[in-house]
């Protein structure tokens, strides 16, 4: 994994502990999302529409990455969206 992409995989994770794992006790779920060379699916990791939309605002106000529900649920697992953000922000055109 080189560093975009590792850089585009701590903000979802960061995100997803936010938004789905707040307050729930699954350590298993936490470690795998913390080591970079395992991989979790949304679907096990509860998310639902409104965790969907949720990550979206988060990716655009935190980060600024525009992210649509469309893009999470074409790439259904962390590393899977995280490779696509770093494909999809190296194409935009540089200021």
């Amino acid at each position: 994994m080189n560093a975009d992409c590792k850089t585009q995989r701590d903000w979802i994770v960061t995100a997803t502990k936010s938004i789905t794992l707040n307050g729930r006790r699954e350590p298993e779920l936490r470690a795998r999302l913390d080591d970079p060379g395992s991989d979790c699916t949304f679907e096990e990791l509860h998310f639902d529409s409104l965790a969907r939309m949720e990550l979206c605002i988060w990716m655009q106000t935190e980060v600024g990455v525009e992210l649509g529900e469309d893009e999470i649920l074409a790439h259904p697992s962390v590393n899977a969206l995280a490779a696509h953000l770093v494909s999809k922000t190296s194409a935009r055109p540089q200021p």
